[in-house]
């Protein structure tokens, strides 16, 4: 057996191959990014990476961690052992630290180091083991020598040439880390001296070696490039002049235009004029409703299927879930063997890897709230492309979050954006214009030739509520019409189903009170349903095209999307939308009723909806922007966040921001009491996407009000059980308590 065989990294792969492994992913990271090194100001950022990957392992070396590969048995912290080899480089000291701290930190973050392992605090056992792992690696020592031996080889291969800073240490030269710059980088930070590695270029150093370490680990030893001809998936006999002006546009853009004029192909063309040469720049294509991202998913997925494999990602809660269920039409596969393609499959999407990947805006939050892996993250981001579609949909403390993201990755990280949306107010619309210092030449506009064609609707505003009008839409569906109808919230859209559904062929129930089977039993119908009674849930990215539309009255913004589910392609004429003058007594709690009035203010005036009008409706009824409640929440993010955005270091995670991310989610995961026991069953025998079938989102405010009532319980995983009554076609009945109180 020869040296490169008798020190392994893994069970089945020896140190050497691992730190090639690794430098093979470095090598293509290195051509997907050739931006890095302005990016971070460091010229020879790629050198320093290349050495951090080399010494990441060294560690390893040790008899005690290869004791602990056959025995499973916890020995030390090998990563600390291999920055102790920082003297072999010949650097500057600040490159020098900035990469020990990199190599120390890729498995464990600084303060959980410090926290078992340090040498520096009096009376800890630290000290002593440290040195006596540092006499035990020396045993090894020869085979650091024969690795030494191969850096000229490594270098040449995988940089391209031999930097010559590197040397074979002295047993003198070798540090602890934790007296060399561990103790200092957190003092330094205390007292605000801040130093170069503690910026993008120390995120950098550490996300890219993780990602090197990491996708080596998982087999995937190149990431894989964006398409480079688009054009030849997207093959239009003509293009639509918003998609021939994206195509050309280089830098941000902005594209208003209608729900349905091919922004999805027209922001996908900006991306491929703003690649780098190697095609290199990672595109994050971002919308806020998860209906939205898995159709946008399996577009792409299918869109890009001649370009090869591995392309488009999928990142949201319940991204694994849908992956899941779409390989579940495959009956010839198991569960566990379902499983193992789903975890591997979402694994390699965290990772730096697929050029495509589809998410919500909270995937890229979690990043700079210093959540587990933010370097990572943030590093995948660097130079990246990224669509924002329906921006408009945000609440004002969102809409905050996501623009101070937007310019700490314009202003730090080289990223460019394309912000889309059918229905922007002006007010919004000039505020990313003013803080992402987008110019008017680089805002996209449908042409007024254009807009007609896209001219589908007739508007008519009813006096009185739903109830009201019942008969009119009795006629409607008497003529055998494809009626929609929308509620505004899910008691009312259940009443009104219950009221319908015996005069309907084949009726569905749309709402956010199903659970996932549920909801997706019923969007299976879809497409034969002749009535669809829904909340807003039927407002994005549902495949469906009805011939009429009845809705309550809802902010301009949000009746609009309701509209486009009516004549879809424009191919029946003009259909009619009505819209009631009433809603419930509950809808204040949905919409802001100042914005509902002013909306049917607006449409009274409306017949034929032109889509030339809508900007001028929706400038209309947001003309005065946010509320005084609405911009005072705007602000107060817009400040605080800013401020949380100068903290952003590399090494070390704060465990109180992270808990702050998943503090802005406004609903809880629960499940309901019919459901208990399939859900144990599930989660007893590990079929844990069997178990999230059952799961059903509450918001925070009423989960908090039926903890009051005790009408939540826990199940044998401590998931919360709500204790209402479901039913099958209806969902969650909310104010039906179970009479099964344990």
């Amino acid at each position: 057996m020869g040296w490169t065989d008798e020190i392994k990294a893994k069970e089945d792969e020896t140190l050497l191959q691992h730190t090639e492994n690794a430098l093979k992913v470095f090598r293509s990271l290195r051509e997907a990014y050739p931006e890095a090194p302005s990016v971070c100001s460091v010229d020879s950022f790629f050198e320093h990476l290349f050495y951090a990957i080399f010494l990441h392992d060294l560690g390893k070396a040790a008899p005690g961690f290869q004791l602990q590969l056959a025995s499973g048995k916890h020995w030390y912290r090998h990563e600390i052992l291999s920055a102790s080899f920082i003297n072999s480089l010949d650097y500057p000291e600040e490159y020098k630290k900035a990469i020990c701290l990199a190599v120390v930190s890729h498995h464990k973050y600084l303060d959980e180091l410090v926290e078992k392992n340090a040498t520096y605090i009096p009376g800890s056992p630290g000290k002593l083991r440290y040195m006596e792992n540092m006499q035990e690696i020396r045993k090894n020592i020869h085979y650091i020598e024969n690795m030494f031996e191969e850096l000229e080889r490594l270098s040449e291969e995988y940089l391209g040439y031999n930097p010559l800073r590197h040397h074979l240490p002295a047993p003198e030269e070798m540090v602890d880390p934790f007296t060399y710059c561990i103790k200092d980088y957190k003092d330094m930070m205390y007292d605000d001296q801040i130093t170069l590695y503690h910026g993008i270029y120390g995120i950098l150093l550490k996300g890219f070696l993780m990602a090197c370490d990491h996708l080596a680990s998982a087999g995937k030893y190149e990431i894989r490039k964006a398409i480079k001809e688009l054009s030849e998936v997207y093959n239009f006999p003509r293009l639509r002049d918003i998609q021939i002006r994206a195509s050309v546009l280089k830098g941000d853009g902005l594209l208003v235009s209608p729900t349905g004029s091919g922004k999805t192909e027209a922001s996908l063309f900006w991306t491929a004029n703003n690649q780098n040469a190697n095609q290199g720049r990672r595109i994050f294509y971002l919308l806020p409703y998860t209906a939205s991202i898995n159709a946008l998913y399996k577009r792409l997925t299918d869109d890009f299927s001649s370009c090869g494999d591995d392309l488009v990602g999928l990142l949201h809660g319940k991204a694994s879930y849908f992956i899941y269920k779409s390989l579940s039409e495959n009956e010839q596969a198991g569960y566990r063997e379902k499983k193992e393609t789903v975890r591997n499959i979402q694994s390699v999407t965290k990772k730096i890897y697929r050029p495509y990947k589809v998410m919500t805006p909270f995937q890229i939050l979690k990043a700079f709230f210093r959540t587990k892996g933010y370097e990572t993250q943030l590093s995948e981001m660097c130079s990246g492309l990224f669509i924002m579609d329906e921006i408009h949909a945000y609440d004002p403390h969102t809409t905050a979050l996501i623009l101070n993201t937007l310019e700490t990755l314009q202003n730090k990280f080289n990223a460019n954006f394309f912000i889309m949306s059918a229905t922007l107010p002006a007010f919004l619309m000039d505020m990313f214009k003013s803080r992402l210092k987008i110019g008017e030449e680089n805002i996209i506009r449908m042409s007024a030739e254009e807009l007609k064609k896209f001219t589908r609707h007739r508007v008519n505003i009813l006096s009185g509520g739903i109830e009201d009008n019942i008969n009119a839409i009795y006629r409607d569906m008497e003529e055998e019409k494809r009626v929609m109808i929308v509620c505004n919230t899910v008691k009312t859209a259940q009443n009104i189903y219950r009221r319908l559904e015996g005069k309907a062929m084949e009726p569905c129930l749309l709402h956010g009170a199903l659970v996932l089977k549920g909801r997706e039993q019923v969007e299976e119908k879809l497409k034969y349903a002749d009535l669809l009674v829904g909340t807003q849930a039927v407002e994005v990215s549902l495949d469906i095209d009805f011939d009429v539309l009845y809705s309550e009255p809802a902010p301009v913004d949000a009746l609009l999307q309701r509209f486009g589910r009516i004549n879809r392609k424009g191919s029946k004429g003009i259909c009619p939308v009505y819209v009631f003058e009433e809603g419930s007594k509950n809808d204040r709690y949905i919409y802001d009723q100042a914005v509902v009035c002013r909306t049917m203010k607006a449409l009274r005036g409306v017949s034929t909806l032109e889509e030339s009008l809508i900007q001028s409706l929706v400038d209309q009824v947001y003309n005065g922007g946010y509320s005084t409640g609405e911009q005072k929440e705007f602000d107060r993010v817009d400040r605080h966040f800013n401020r949380l955005l100068g903290e952003l270091i590399p090494f070390d995670h704060n465990r109180d921001i992270g808990e702050d991310f998943y503090g802005l989610f406004k609903s809880i995961e629960v499940i309901p009491e019919k459901f208990r026991t399939e859900y144990e069953e599930a989660i007893e025998e590990k079929k844990y996407f069997e178990a999230m079938g059952y799961v059903v989102n509450v918001s925070s405010r009423r989960y908090a009000m039926l903890a009051r009532e005790n009408r939540i319980d826990k199940a044998s995983d401590g998931m919360p059980v709500i204790l209402c009554n479901y039913d099958d076609g209806l969902g969650l009945l909310i104010d039906q308590e179970t009479d099964n109180f344990l």
